[in-house]
């Protein structure tokens, strides 16, 4: 049930390699029991993925490797259609259409899109079956660039309009407006200054019209505030995800789910008690 109208998405990565659980629920009866956990601590949604799409650059050096059609629907189908039988909104974080198809056919209601909705082929499948379908930022295959200092209304505005455009696209391939999602690709082709300007900025992001995901978890710019390793930063998880839910996120997708919703949860206890106008407002 989502927490003051903020939906919390729990990341259940079936991969060997992802940046921060890759292998450790890359054996399917693993990552069931793992979304199983995560729908238990409050999940709304439960979004499985099978290939890493860790981005290059100076942390995660030469960033993800491809993975084959076959072996990506090996790792996944069985996962969703398990989760799905169960009754949970499970949603399919995937570049590919024929991975999105059979997801889709074995119960997953959202497709998770990173690729800034590059082949049309996917929004298609999603449309089809009358799916959810978020479209993430993204340049190129999300390669971090250096910080060339560009101001802050220059960031959002080119993140906002290459967002307007990707979005455009999926409603051209059929998918309803009120069924897409953007989500401003926190880490993706994107210096640790701009993930924050970004995160900061959902109302911007807002004002296209659609519901806003964002995923911060355990990523890199974390790291260049304050240095930790990726598995000690759910303090800094927690400080994102709450600046976003602040800014008018829709729903944060996240490795913690249990501190996330508590998290929320307090945040919303306190704008109660205190009064705060707009507390527990809906997506």
């Amino acid at each position: 049930m989502a927490v003051g109208g903020i939906e919390v998405w729990g990341v259940l990565n079936v991969t060997p390699d992802s940046f921060y659980d890759g292998g450790v629920y890359a054996v399917g009866d693993a990552a069931i029991s793992a979304g199983a956990r995560m729908a238990g601590e409050g999940a709304d949604v439960i979004d499985v993925g099978g290939e890493s799409t860790r981005p290059a650059g100076k942390t995660y050096g030469t960033g993800f490797s491809g993975v084959a059609v076959d072996e990506e629907l090996a790792r996944v189908v069985g996962v969703v259609r398990a989760l799905a039988s169960r009754g949970l909104r499970v949603s399919i974080d995937t570049t590919k259409a024929a991975v999105a198809e059979a997801c889709l056919d074995a119960g997953a209601r959202i497709v998770n899109d990173v690729s800034c909705a590059a082949d049309p082929a996917l929004a298609r499948a999603a449309a089809a079956a009358g799916a959810e379908y978020v479209v993430m930022h993204r340049r190129g295959s999300g390669e971090v660039p250096r910080d060339a200092g560009e101001p802050r209304d220059e960031i959002v505005e080119r993140v906002v309009m290459e967002l307007r455009r990707a979005a455009g696209r999926v409603v051209e391939a059929g998918v309803a407006p009120e069924r897409i999602w953007v989500d401003p690709g926190i880490g993706f082709s994107k210096p640790p200054r701009h993930s924050m300007v970004l995160i900061g900025a959902v109302g911007a992001l807002r004002a296209l019209g659609y519901r806003v995901l964002v995923g911060a978890s355990r990523k890199s710019f974390i790291g260049s505030v304050h240095d930790a390793p990726v598995e000690r930063r759910l303090g800094g998880t927690l400080a994102a995800v709450l600046a976003a839910a602040a800014a008018g996120a829709s729903a944060l997708r996240v490795h913690d789910v249990e501190p996330t919703v508590q998290a929320l949860a307090v945040r919303d206890a306190i704008a109660r008690a205190s009064g705060e106008p707009g507390h527990g407002r809906t997506a």
